[in-house]
């Protein structure tokens, strides 16, 4: 008998031990109920080789996800139990994946049920039967969903059904909730009159705004009669729209927006199926009409799904009204998203037909779309979507187009995003467009590009109060997340006075003191606040609308750390890639900006950064540097290539680097310090070949004619 067994094996820990070691976790002859069951018992008591086994050989055999589902959900003491079991095993290591099979595949089961058209159809009859087969028929149709709207709508058309039915039809429809909502809107325009006032009514009484657009283009149809008319107007009286004369463009274009934003209530409970890899994934369904068929649906997965519905709406608006501009930066950040999230995948969508790709769309219309999708972008924190908007606004925008003088700049808040991608990005659009003058934020700009420089070795932070000994540990956290230490001071007008703020990808500040935070987050630089306990709740509350601010107490972890990083978005750096061609854009951009010198931007703020980067590098990318600092007209500049060419190994570079020292000279006249001249005579008298010839051109660019001959004749 097997209670006693179970029952002896909960007695003590030793008996237990001996049930593991003696009885067979699953048998052969085990039949599935007893294996869940087992499952369940075995992973409440934390014996987790029995629970494993068991589990397994549940999964491994021939029942269906139905079956499964339906062993859990006949049995109330397994319906209440199995869930606490796989919250557990979830956290075991041995045991999370089959807790996570053993819930999807529960789930998936249930799903399958109450869908299962059979079940449906059973359904809707027993609503003409006794109390206990209607109240048994509204749960199972609730069940189903959305997937019950076909089927009732066809009962409520058909003359053959009862009128019992009918009634409990009609009860029953606007139980569904949102389920129903969409499938409802989807044959709204198709059906009959009799029907278009059932389902207007009942759109009303289930009270989901974004039933308004369907609504209305039923009642302003010049070819609906009175009657759906005047149910129409009163639905949207009862969603609160004051009147029916609504613009029906404007509907669709705030669907599409809703779409983007993903709003819980646009969309029905998931459909989990089978992928063409064989992975379970989540769906979601989205509504037509087939003039023979009646309603049809399409599965989508559901990432997809946000954006391919906000293209429809937005695609519907734009045929409505074509002038709508609203419409139009829907439509291409919706084509946008759905481009970047679709990737390789081949997958079918009920979308408009673009002879363009999406970039074609998101250039041709100029630089106001761009910004637009821009400010979508970062409302929605999307930062894909932003780069991709940046990179319209690249190839469109120009000195006089970066702004639109509203209330929010696009580029203003790119430049100040969490997102260290989108604030380069958007620091190179705004060099390549080389303003004319400045604005709020342009004061970033340069200095994010002398960041990016440096990227290649780390991103900038500093360290502004705290002992001693917390800005020792704040700088080890620091090391320790990829970043690089910027600087340290007691307070921000210290920590102003030593670094650009504006280059810095992060500041942890010891305190709440309002007045440093707030000067750091305007300079757009992200900030980390370290306060005691006791002011923990009050800052946050007071930080609470400020953008790019996260907050931790004294004494945490660097644990701690990291997960307020994380939820900032700072915590992953650039990867090497990234890093290669960031400093590469970055460098060509100050050079050009050096050479044009435009009113709005000014490379010389650039220089402390490229001045320690130059020192830091021996590769490549230190004549790139060196080349920029030649054109920068700061003292500090040239003697920085001067010593990185006294300093070279490769008397190749060491020649190339003599020569941009030489070019900053002839621009710029004699920079140098006296310390360098006397090492650059001792270093021509010794040098030789293609060396010799370069140090030979930057000493007489210096013209200081103080060079005895003799030294640099060679005999």
């Amino acid at each position: 008998m097997r209670m006693p067994l179970r029952l002896a094996c909960l007695t003590t820990a030793l008996i237990a031990t001996i049930c593991v070691a003696t009885r067979p976790a699953a048998a052969a002859d085990t039949s599935p109920t007893e294996m869940l069951e087992d499952f369940v018992h075995y992973a409440l008591t934390a014996q987790v080789e029995l629970a494993k086994a068991n589990g397994e050989a549940l999964l491994s055999s021939d029942l269906s996800d139905e079956a499964i589902a339906a062993l859990v959900d006949e049995d109330p003491r397994l319906r209440d139990r199995l869930p606490v079991a796989i919250r557990w095993a979830r956290e075991v290591p041995g045991l999370v994946d089959i807790a996570g099979a053993l819930e999807s595949r529960v789930e998936k089961g249930r799903m399958d049920l109450a869908r299962d058209e059979a079940r449906i159809l059973e359904a809707i009859d027993m609503l003409g039967g006794t109390r206990r087969a209607r109240s048994l028929a509204r749960t199972r149709l609730v069940e189903a969903g959305e997937y019950a709207v076909p089927m009732m709508l066809v009962a409520l058309s058909d003359p053959a059904t009862a009128p019992d039915v009918q009634l409990g039809l009609t009860s029953t429809l606007p139980t569904l909730g949102r389920e129903a909502v969409l499938p409802l809107t989807a044959a709204l325009p198709n059906v009959p009159e009799s029907q278009q006032v059932l389902i207007i009514n009942t759109l009303a009484d289930i009270g989901y705004p974004h039933a308004a657009a369907s609504l209305a283009t039923v009642g302003q149809n010049p070819e609906a009669s009175d009657v759906v008319v005047a149910a129409s107007a009163r639905a949207l009286q009862r969603l609160g729209w004051e009147t029916p004369d609504l613009d029906l463009a404007s509907l669709h274009v705030q669907l599409s927006e809703d779409y983007l934003r993903e709003m819980e209530h646009l969309r029905a409970r998931p459909t989990l199926a089978v992928d063409s890899n064989g992975d379970l994934v989540s769906w979601q369904t989205i509504w037509g009409w087939h003039d023979h068929g009646g309603l049809v649906t399409q599965l989508v997965p559901t990432d997809l799904y946000w954006p391919t519905m906000a293209v429809r709406h937005a695609d519907e608006a734009r045929s409505i009204d074509p002038s709508n501009d609203a419409a139009l930066v829907s439509f291409v950040a919706g084509n946008l998203r759905l481009e970047n999230r679709l990737g390789s995948r081949d997958v079918e969508l009920p979308v408009p037909d673009l002879d363009r790709s999406p970039s074609f769309h998101a250039t041709v219309h100029g630089p106001a779309v761009a910004r637009a999708v821009l400010l979508m972008a970062i409302d929605q924190n999307d930062p894909v979507m932003a780069r991709d908007a940046l990179a319209a606004l690249a190839r469109t925008g120009g000195s006089a187009s970066l702004l639109d003088g509203g209330s929010r700049e696009a580029i203003t808040e790119a430049l100040a995003h969490d997102d260290q991608h989108v604030r380069y990005d958007a620091a190179l659009v705004v060099a390549r467009a080389m303003p004319d003058q400045y604005f709020a934020g342009s004061n970033r700009v340069v200095p994010l590009l002398g960041a990016a420089v440096q990227g290649g070795a780390g991103r900038q932070a500093a360290v502004v109060g705290g002992s001693q000994t917390e800005q020792q540990t704040a700088e080890d956290w620091l090391h320790a997340a990829d970043y690089q230490i910027a600087g340290t001071a007691a307070s921000w007008d210290a920590l102003h006075a030593s670094t650009r703020a504006g280059g810095l990808d992060l500041a942890v500040v010891y305190g709440g003191d309002a007045s440093t935070w707030q000067a750091l987050t305007e300079a757009g630089v992200p900030v980390v606040l370290i306060v005691p306990s006791a002011e923990l709740e009050d800052t946050r509350l007071a930080t609470a609308d400020a953008h790019g601010v996260g907050v931790m107490k004294a004494g945490a972890t660097e644990k701690a750390f990291d997960a307020v990083l994380k939820g900032m978005g700072l915590a992953k750096p650039l990867d090497e890639g990234d890093r290669q061609f960031y400093a590469s854009e970055s460098l060509a951009a100050l050079r050009d900006l050096a050479m044009a010198r435009p009113a709005g931007l000014n490379a010389a703020e650039a220089a402390p950064q490229l001045e320690r980067a130059l020192s830091e590098d021996d590769g490549p990318q230190q004549l790139m540097i060196a080349e920029v600092l030649a054109v920068i007209d700061e003292p500090s500049a040239q003697q920085a290539i001067v010593d990185a060419a006294l300093h070279a190994t490769d008397d190749w570079q060491q020649a190339a680097l003599l020569d941009l020292a030489a070019a900053s000279a002839r621009r710029f006249g004699d920079r140098v310090t006296p310390r360098q001249a006397a090492d650059l005579r001792k270093f021509i008298a010794s040098a030789r070949g293609d060396v010799a010839d370069a140090a030979a051109r930057l000493y007489g660019a210096l013209d200081r004619g103080d060079l005895v001959s003799a030294s640099a004749s060679g005999s």
